[in-house]
């Protein structure tokens, strides 16, 4: 039998798919999978499945049709099944007669819809052990992964656009939000390694895909939206490990008491009690968030920064006003923003004029330089004082070059080991731009003082994680 690592990796990475209840109508759902399969540059066999239109001899989108699996004529690696939940255990019973191992059931219909449906899942997972196949799903969307080319998504990529290749990973029990997701990454240009949307997980859970994280060299960060987790002994025995490798970070659902009878009515499982939650993902080592934004500042710190070794940050900038505001932000997320010693002051005003306050902040005022801060920031980060730094260029000042100072954050982030966090006002399109770029090369930027703290913060819990003792 297949290890573990190996049936999970199908499900990005199969060498042939089939699409049962492959449509040739735009709009619907098996022909967009087909539409988003062939957009991805899918480099394998794709086997549709319609017994009406291969009667015919009908193509769709240039792909022939077939009556069912086994009139296909090669093996097949993953199946996408798109038919109505009643029909699903005969398609699982072609799939176990093809020695079909890994599938995926779009399908709804099943847990969430009630006894009958819970019957049917049941029925679908005895075929499913019978074969020995994997199950991503019911009620879900599937995978995508760009680098692998798969995309088994049924949302078109005209109102869902797909991000590019990147670092994070995220798995979502639901799949409007994981779309959402998907979308915030792309207007926010940050890249996917991959994205799993597992819906019931009677079969392949949160904690099986976590375990195939933690060894793929093209995720360093993994984010989950859950609203339950199945086996919770289990998932919390795999992030305690996992942790320890690289950050997890989780969106719960289902916090307040109308929160949680409503996941109830969405996928049919038991929300919990939160605080249960809490004391768990603080047992497993895994960052909690509430939202979908905060859970992108947080990841974007994560995927390109180190962790930080203690809770002393440095604040530098050329605005006054927003370095307080960044010492409030700082103070609610508990990190500590302390008074540079008086050698390190003195050692900045070696080359920074004495009406420039350094106490931390050090704000160099609207007179600031790009050598200013490159001197400041550098210093900062070689002093045994400072855990991580935040840095306010307010690129509209006068005297900033903003390709300069941009080019001398870059080059301090790299050189040490300490994080850097950028914090600055995209008050015009070529400071979104630049912004943007600072990301691309490695440094997180904020548009607010809060965000930029909780991108910190969330380096320095991390951080705390690494240091813990291995029970």
């Amino acid at each position: 039998m297949d290890s573990i690592e190996t049936q999970i990796d199908r499900f990005f990475n199969p060498k042939s798919v089939a699409i049962i209840g492959a449509s040739r109508r735009p709009g619907r759902i098996g022909h967009i999978i087909i539409e988003q399969m062939v957009a991805a540059k899918f480099p394998g066999r794709i086997y549709l499945i319609n017994p009406e239109a291969a009667k015919k001899g009908h193509h769709i989108l240039g792909i022939k049709t077939y009556g069912s699996l086994k009139d296909c004529g090669g093996p097949v690696e993953l199946a996408i099944i798109v038919i109505p939940a009643k029909y699903v255990p005969l398609a699982m019973k072609e799939c176990v007669e093809k020695k079909v191992p890994n599938v995926i059931i779009v399908s709804g219909g099943f847990r969430e819809s009630g006894p009958d449906g819970v019957k049917l899942e049941n029925e679908v997972l005895e075929l499913a052990n019978q074969g020995n196949i994997r199950i991503l799903g019911p009620n879900c969307l599937g995978t995508f992964s760009p680098s692998t080319h798969i995309d088994t998504l049924f949302l078109p990529a005209s109102t869902t656009p797909r991000p590019d290749i990147g670092r994070i990973s995220f798995l979502s029990q639901s799949g409007s939000v994981g779309g959402s997701v998907m979308s915030f990454a792309y207007n926010e240009k940050i890249g996917f390694s991959k994205f799993v949307s597992f819906g019931n997980a009677i079969d392949v859970d949160e904690g099986d895909l976590i375990d195939y994280l933690e060894d793929d060299e093209d995720t360093q960060v993994t984010g989950l939206y859950l609203e339950s987790i199945n086996r919770g002994r289990k998932f919390i025995e795999i992030c305690k490990r996992a942790s320890k490798i690289k950050p997890f970070i989780v969106i719960k659902a289902g916090r307040s008491e109308a929160g949680t009878r409503a996941v109830s009515s969405h996928t049919g499982s038991l929300a919990g009690t939160d605080r249960i939650y809490d004391a768990a993902f603080e047992a497993a080592g895994i960052i909690r968030v509430k939202t979908i934004g905060e859970f992108f500042d947080v990841a974007r710190a994560l995927a390109n920064q180190p962790p930080a070794k203690g809770k002393r940050i440095g604040v530098i900038t050329s605005g006054g006003g927003f370095g307080v505001m960044t010492l409030d932000a700082l103070a609610d997320y508990n990190l500590e923003a302390p008074e540079l010693s008086k050698d390190l002051q003195k050692r900045l005003h070696t080359k920074l004029p004495n009406f420039y306050s350094v106490r931390n902040p050090v704000d160099l005022t609207g007179s600031a330089t790009a050598e200013q801060f490159a001197f400041s920031m550098n210093t900062l980060l070689d002093s045994d004082e400072i855990d991580g730094i935040i840095v306010i260029p307010l690129f509209m000042t006068p005297l900033l070059d903003a390709e300069q100072v941009s080019q001398a954050i870059v080059e301090a982030s790299e050189q040490r080991k300490k994080p850097v966090v950028v914090v600055s006002v995209p008050s015009t399109k070529e400071i979104r731009e630049r912004m943007f770029k600072l990301r691309l090369a490695g440094v997180p930027s904020y548009h607010l003082p809060m965000r930029g703290a909780r991108g910190m913060a969330a380096l320095v819990e991390y951080g705390e994680i690494l240091q813990r003792p291995t029970e």
